[in-house]
């Protein structure tokens, strides 16, 4: 069927992601909650009525933009879409364009499924993208009165998150360990042998560091210690898992003490540096550190995983495991794929056919319009007709409408076919 949509609204979604871009790329764009309000102020500003949703995580940043035009209304294009991503990052257009894929109308559906239901995650089958998705949309609904998270995306987002679910429910793409968290965990697997005596540091309290340290627990590490920002979040956290929560400011000795270090804090710039690790060797008596950083902006600068006895992992590094754990799975991929693709057709067939009802109405009205004109004309000449002549002949008029529209009416509203509708609306000039 070929892709086309009502010309009322164009979909459209511009973004970048981990196969794509680079990390550091990756993190000059992510978008802190304070730059999402403004970054979706300024998008519906910049394209009057235009719906707007951002998706930033630590593998992709994504603009998806839905926009019904009017006569003073300029459609947005995937060029306008990377300029506002440069322009809002202070980045130059030509640097970044290189790096991004766009998609519009249907494939823009489908790449919007594919993100919410993990098969384009770089670990297929995890699960955390999916409250990802549900929460950009719901910020867009919360913090953008213009427009953001408006009619059109509550229809398309609600399916997406409901084709993702059943997904996971209905597959068994998400068996095992899934999770960027839990590829953490395996990479940490692959170092150490034993985990009874090390001591475990976990830098953050968020979401991240929950999942990592539910993964930890099959470890069973020698010494648990959690630290934050907020001493309350660290404390929280400790008390859960059996960990020590240790102030924020003692993160040198702390570090110190550790054998393996899991990072996830907020922070825009790194809070481990290579000057300030490199002082903590010594002390360390140049033991093996393990370093996991899955945090975007990263928590520790690249060059810490040159020094002696180090061994830095950040998210890109995950792939290799993320890939593995692909190549096991193929089977349930095409199984969730065959599944995915049902729901994107079943929406695409409703959004390309929910103005059913006005062009039927449309049609009725444009014939019932030819017939009044003809028959104005025929009783124009014609004034010896009686009022009972006249009344026939509309009776007449009326029904060989009817008759004539039932068929390709029943048609379009019992089985609708969006290429069926774009016919009626070019015939219809609409």
């Amino acid at each position: 069927m070929k892709s086309m949509i009502p010309d009322s609204v164009q979909l459209l979604a511009v973004g970048l992601n981990h196969r794509t871009a680079p990390l550091d790329l990756r993190e000059t764009l992510a978008f802190t909650p304070e730059q999402l309000a403004a970054a979706l102020n300024s998008l519906t500003h910049s394209f009057p009525n235009s719906e707007a949703v951002i998706l930033s995580t630590c593998n992709r940043v994504e603009l998806y933009v839905a926009t019904q035009p009017t006569e003073n209304t300029t459609l947005p294009t995937h060029d306008n879409l990377a300029h506002f991503l440069a322009d809002f990052h202070q980045l130059q257009t030509p640097d970044l364009r290189p790096h991004l894929y766009h998609h519009e109308n249907r494939d823009a559906v489908s790449h919007l499924f594919a993100v919410t239901s993990s098969l384009d995650s770089m670990v297929v089958g995890e699960t955390q993208i999916l409250s990802q998705v549900k929460q950009a949309y719901q910020f867009a609904r919360d913090h953008n009165a213009v427009g953001g998270g408006g009619k059109i995306f509550h229809a398309l987002f609600q399916r997406a998150l409901a084709a993702a679910k059943e997904i996971h429910e209905e597959t068994n793409l998400s068996a095992g360990r899934l999770s960027i968290a839990s590829v953490a965990v395996d990479l940490v697997r692959s170092v150490f042998d034993r985990f009874d005596d090390k001591t475990i540091l976990c830098i953050g309290a968020g979401k991240m560091a929950t999942l990592m340290l539910r993964h930890l627990a099959d470890l069973r590490p020698r010494r648990l210690l959690i630290t934050n920002r907020s001493p309350e979040r660290a404390q929280t956290l400790a008390a859960e898992f059996r960990g020590d929560a240790r102030p924020f400011d003692q993160l040198d000795g702390l570090m110190t003490e550790a054998d393996i270090l899991l990072t996830s804090t907020n922070a825009t710039e790194p809070i481990i540096t290579e000057a300030r690790f490199k002082t903590l060797l010594k002390p360390r008596r140049y033991r093996p550190a393990v370093i996991v950083d899955i945090a975007v902006p990263r928590d520790v600068e690249s060059s810490v995983g040159k020094l002696s006895s180090v061994y830095l992992y950040n998210v890109d590094d995950l792939q290799e495991v993320a890939a593995g754990n692909r190549e096991k799975r193929e089977q349930e991929i095409a199984a969730s794929r065959m599944l995915l693709n049902q729901h994107i057709d079943d929406f695409w067939k409703w959004f390309a056919t929910r103005d059913v009802g006005p062009l039927v109405k449309s049609l009725y009205d444009r014939s019932h319009a030819v017939a009044r004109a003809e028959l104005n004309a025929h009783f124009a000449r014609n004034p010896h007709l009686s009022e009972e002549d006249r009344a026939e002949l509309e009776r007449l008029i009326h029904r060989l409408i009817g008759k004539l529209l039932h068929p390709p009416v029943s048609q379009l509203t019992s089985n609708p076919d969006p290429s069926l509708l774009v016919a009626l609306q070019k015939l219809l000039d609409k």
